[in-house]
């Protein structure tokens, strides 16, 4: 054989040899992979078995579970019932028939009570309701709302059915189908039935439907003329039936001295007043038979009477009487009286500390005690009272928003947010309209620091009239938006919303906004007018003085409006916007030292203030130091590139150093930014007054006063070039310009006299 033959059988042997050997190792992990399968399936033949064991013990469970609870069926009946009506509704609401979803809805409604055996008075609970029936309950009724289902009248409930349905309505906090059901109950099932006429005037009650609930307090009276609790509490809800109803009580031989003190007490509230013979009743009744509750009432006729030493007689006898100083009452009626005294400061805190302890007062107690506290100069155990009121009761929304505005007074803007944001429920118009009160100090921030957030400002009033969606009567809410849109620039709307909120509501604050608006509006003299009359009535808002400052300084008597802002400082050192018009007012009057002093207090305490930094930046350029004023306006632009009030600052700083070319450059991008911005268009006429072009000045002055007719400086400079130029006749009509917007303009009426003149010398 040749070399290559015995090449070639070598290799085919080799190959062949290698085959073999991997086919045989292929069989051999084939059949070890046989064995191993065979072995899993049996373990899982086990699991299942095992789980099927399982599964049926678990079964059996159920069903032993069922046979012993026999409620839970009728729960899991409801739950699946459903279940597959929300699916339905998921899937969509044409998939489900009015008279199929009527029918799983009684299927749900009757499996959900017949778990909840009660009388379905809520006024005298049986027992607490079980968490599943609620949580079930809480669905049940977001499925009638989705299904528009607003009464029971067409379930074909019974009438015990029918209130069980009301008592759990109640319990998930939905009284208009809990009104609903024990409504359907009275008026058609079941007419004259006692649990629901009592359950209807406990709604009303908590509702603040006096009347509805007199009415339903009469109306089983018709069915019980003997309850005594019914005949008092009438006598409360609608006081002119109080006589015929002691009358009543007198017939069945329980009427008591202080329903007599009681009936006389009314007639004198009735008139206005509480006469001789209101004292003389209750003594009567104290003579027969002494209790705190009758000195609580002499103390609160002493009170009406303006007698405040005689009411605080009667309290202390009453605290005197056995069990008296555990009457929380009184002692809340003792702190009310002693309150508006600086030298009974102490005793008055010391009885709202006790009425607290005894929860008594209610939340006014609480917020007086805080208050109390604050004035005694504690203001962390204000501050910690008010802490653990909210603990104690987190859904108390005025107290909640109370904390929130502390903290905000406090400079606390982070912890005021996260008091609003832990309420738990946002049913109140009070948080929406503290979380408004937050926005707006947010805007007023943006805005001090140079820049407004309309933002910002469309949110504030989006809160405030969620608090108007929940209360459309809150004068409040209504004073919030005329802010709003007031700062919006929407004067119309914003005296629209003050008359709604001066009809709702006497508040000195309506009239202080209103001045505000006039200001805005150029009415200096309206704007005088309203303010006196807030100051008439409000005597501790910073507001006032802050509005009164910016009347005196819009009528040019500097020294009353730096008065003005000096009170509102002294009292809130951190009033930014009184101290920055404190500043102007510095430097409107030369006092450059003081500007720069109140400048310096300003970026000390607030580094990123820009509106400071171009104050001192203005006071600066008017100390003739403009280096260091050419420094801040632009470490302000580093920061905001387009604020036209610093390109303008910028420009004049530019201007005052006689460099005129540079200038036009900061103020034509200042007028191309803001248009309307009458200081750019003014401070560019200067310019060119600079440069010699006294046409092309004429026209920017001319556009400043079109911007804003009342830009006095713009009106003389007009005046002013008409008068040199011999324009006797445009001269005359700028100085009586001039003269509208500043009757007492001296140079004014001095250069009209000289117009004048020489008009009649040359005629």
């Amino acid at each position: 054989m040749t070399p290559l033959e015995i090449g070639l059988t070598l290799f085919i042997t080799l190959l062949g040899g290698g085959i073999l050997f991997w086919m045989i190792q292929v069989d051999t992990h084939f059949r070890r992979y046989s064995r191993d399968a065979v072995a899993e399936r049996e373990v899982q033949s086990a699991r299942v078995s095992l789980l099927v064991d399982e599964v049926s013990r678990l079964s059996d469970d159920c069903v032993a579970l069922l046979h012993t609870q026999p409620r839970l069926h009728g729960l899991i009946t409801a739950h699946t019932t459903i279940t597959r009506l929300e699916q339905s509704l998921e899937a969509g609401g044409n998939r489900i028939s009015v008279r199929e979803a009527a029918s799983d809805l009684l299927v749900a409604i009757r499996g959900m009570l017949s778990s909840h055996l009660t009388d379905g008075d809520f006024t005298h609970p049986e027992a607490e309701i079980d968490e599943g029936v609620l949580a079930l309950s809480a669905r049940l009724f977001d499925l009638f709302d989705a299904l528009d289902l607003a009464s029971p009248h067409n379930l074909g409930l019974s009438s015990l059915e029918t209130r069980r349905l009301g008592e759990l309505a109640h319990a998930v906090g939905d009284d208009s189908w809990a009104e609903s059901c024990y409504r359907e109950v009275v008026e058609r099932i079941a007419p004259g039935n006692l649990v629901s006429m009592r359950c209807l005037a406990a709604i009303s009650r908590d509702g603040g439907d006096l009347d509805g609930e007199a009415h339903w307090v009469a109306e089983q009276l018709s069915q019980e003329p003997d309850d005594e609790e019914l005949l008092r509490r009438l006598s409360l809800l609608h006081p002119d039936t109080a006589e015929r109803n002691v009358k009543r009580l007198e017939a069945l031989g329980k009427a008591t001295a202080a329903d007599h003190s009681f009936l006389t007490g009314l007639k004198e509230r009735i008139q206005g007043e509480a006469g001789d013979q209101s004292l003389a009743a209750v003594e009567a009744a104290l003579e027969e038979n002494p209790t705190v509750e009758q000195y609580l009432l002499k103390a609160r006729l002493h009170r009406r009477r303006n007698e405040v030493p005689l009411a605080i007689d009667s309290v202390h006898a009453g605290l005197e009487m056995p069990g008296g100083r555990q009457y929380g009452e009184a002692w809340a009626l003792l702190s009310q009286l002693l309150e508006s005294d600086p030298k009974k400061l102490p005793e008055a805190l010391k009885a709202a500390v006790h009425a607290c302890a005894l929860e008594a007062g209610g939340t006014g107690l609480v917020l007086l005690k805080a208050d109390l506290l604050e004035r005694s100069g504690r203001s962390e155990d204000a501050l910690e009272a008010l802490e653990t009121a909210v603990e104690q009761n987190p859904s108390n929304a005025e107290i909640r928003s109370h904390l929130s505005q502390s903290h905000l007074y406090a400079g606390r803007r982070q912890e005021a947010w996260e008091v609003l944001e832990a309420a738990p429920t946002w049913s109140e118009p009070q948080l929406h309209i503290q979380k408004g009160r937050l926005l707006l100090s947010d805007y007023d921030a943006n805005r001090d620091a140079g820049h407004s957030d309309t933002d910002i400002l469309v949110k504030a009033e989006g809160a405030f009239r969620s608090a108007l969606d929940i209360d459309r009567e809150n004068g409040l809410a209504w004073l919030c938006v005329a802010r709003c849109q007031r700062l919006g620039g929407d004067l119309g709307e914003a005296s629209i919303s003050l008359n709604r909120s001066r009809r709702l509501m006497d508040d000195p604050l309506v009239a202080a906004e209103e001045s505000l608006i006039a200001l805005d509006e150029g009415r200096i003299n309206d704007a005088a007018r309203l303010i006196d009359e807030a100051d008439v009535n409000e005597r501790v808002s910073l507001v006032v003085p802050y509005v009164k400052g910016l009347v005196s300084a819009r009528r040019g008597h500097h020294e009353e409006a730096l008065e003005r802002f000096g009170e509102v400082l002294l009292a809130d050192p951190h009033h930014v916007r009184a101290r920055l018009n404190r500043i102007t007012l510095y430097l409107l009057m030369d006092d450059v030292q003081r500007a720069l002093d109140d400048c310096d207090w300003l970026l000390q305490t607030y580094p990123n203030l820009l509106l400071a930094k171009l104050r001192r930046a203005e006071a600066l350029i008017q100390h003739g130091i403009f280096d260091e004023a050419e420094g801040d306006i632009k470490n302000v632009l580093a920061e905001q590139p387009e604020n036209e009030v610093a390109l303008t600052r910028l420009g004049a700083c530019l201007l005052a150093q006689g460099r005129a070319e540079e200038a036009f450059i900061p103020l034509n991008q200042a007028m191309s930014l803001a248009p309307d911005y009458p200081e750019a268009t003014y401070q560019r006429a200067l310019l060119y007054l600079e440069l010699g072009e006294v046409d092309s000045a004429l026209t920017d002055f001319e556009t400043t006063t079109r911007i804003n007719h009342r830009h006095l400086d713009s009106l003389l400079r007009i005046a002013a070039i008409h008068h040199e130029r011999d324009d006797l006749q445009h001269a005359e009509s700028a100085w009586r310009a001039v003269l509208d917007v500043d009757p007492e303009n001296k140079l004014a009426r001095r250069r009209i006299e000289e117009v004048r003149t020489t008009l009649m010398e040359t005629g």
